[in-house]
């Protein structure tokens, strides 16, 4: 969610009927290709189109000031305000289209200055560093002069290293669940297959405040540039888990976002079976403080995030 935005929230979906598709083998992931080729071959008109339309940047031309820019439309899917998750895609797009291969993302890093409208979004990209091994780029995204975003993200050529990682936790294989199809928060362009919380321990903590399965509802084109667009997509997708004591409440709280991280790890398909766990570690003085992870179905960490949010309870809820 970007900073500003009220409940409720699209970051919770409801649960939707995936069907059993098995998964393929994870394409590998690298940044670089045109915006037109990471959308070829997707279908036109349909929600996952809108998807990778939304969190797409077209670039537009050099700047004056020795920069790249780049065009993006803001979708509209959940009121005036645009979800954050938008917001970070499209930066990692225009970043992404000014590096070339074997470069790929390995983590963003960004401010949430001010909320983006439904409507056309300037973007700008600067070049901070290009080094054999490592490309670094600033992103600002502007709406009217005013910026709403500012962000660093990094990219590396893979090398080869120590492999180590902590174990998925266990989770339940993903099963079709009818969801509500009424519900005007749910996605169209997913799967979901929620799995709620953890138990709460003894002390009324939770070692996950959100898990669940997501996927595309159909598949997407083989660059990895529209499965990583996607993925900066869920990693804002974290409901209310960063409000422990109000889990799957909504209009009694003002949340938004006051910064985001991201963390690339592993490749992989948004189009696959993909394990959400988000975890909050820490709410004070109106903020909270959550981590999430995001696994394939073998139990590769493909992506980590990190944000804090403000949480700012209501004096008249909404309805």
């Amino acid at each position: 969610m970007s900073e500003g935005e009220t409940t409720p929230s699209p970051a919770t979906p409801s649960p939707a009927a995936p069907s059993q598709a098995a998964p393929s083998q994870a394409a590998p992931s690298q940044a670089g290709a045109s915006q037109d080729e990471v959308n070829a071959g997707a279908a036109s008109e349909t929600p996952v189109q809108d998807l990778l339309d939304a969190t797409a940047a077209t670039r537009t031309g050099p700047g004056p000031d020795g920069t790249e820019r780049f065009a993006a439309t803001a979708p509209d899917w959940f009121g005036d305000r645009v979800f954050g998750g938008v917001v970070v895609a499209q930066a990692l797009s225009a970043a992404a289209q000014t590096v070339d291969p074997p470069m790929r993302p390995h983590s963003l890093h960004g401010y949430f200055l001010g909320a983006l409208r439904a409507g056309p979004v300037d973007l700008s990209v600067r070049a901070l560093r290009d080094g054999r091994t490592f490309s670094t780029r600033h992103v600002t995204s502007e709406q009217h002069g005013r910026t709403a975003l500012w962000c660093t993200v990094s990219f590396h050529a893979d090398e080869a290293g120590d492999e180590y990682q902590l174990p998925m936790p266990a989770a339940p294989e993903p099963v079709a669940d009818p969801g509500d199809d009424d519900d005007d928060w749910q996605p169209p362009m997913f799967d979901f297959v929620e799995l709620g919380p953890s138990p709460p321990r003894a002390d009324g903590t939770y070692r996950s405040t959100r898990r669940a399965w997501v996927r595309t509802i159909e598949a997407l084109p083989d660059d990895p540039l529209c499965h990583l667009q996607v993925a900066a997509y869920l990693s804002d997708m974290t409901g209310a888990s960063f409000r422990p004591h109000s889990l799957g409440e909504w209009g009694r709280h003002t949340d938004a976002s006051i910064d985001h991280a991201v963390w690339f790890h592993h490749p992989f398909r948004a189009d696959e079976w993909l394990y959400m766990d988000f975890h909050a570690l820490v709410n004070h003085h109106g903020r909270a403080t959550i981590r999430g992870e995001l696994f394939d179905r073998s139990g590769r960490l493909c992506l980590s995030m990190a944000q804090e949010l403000l949480i700012r309870e209501l004096e008249e809820p909404s309805s």
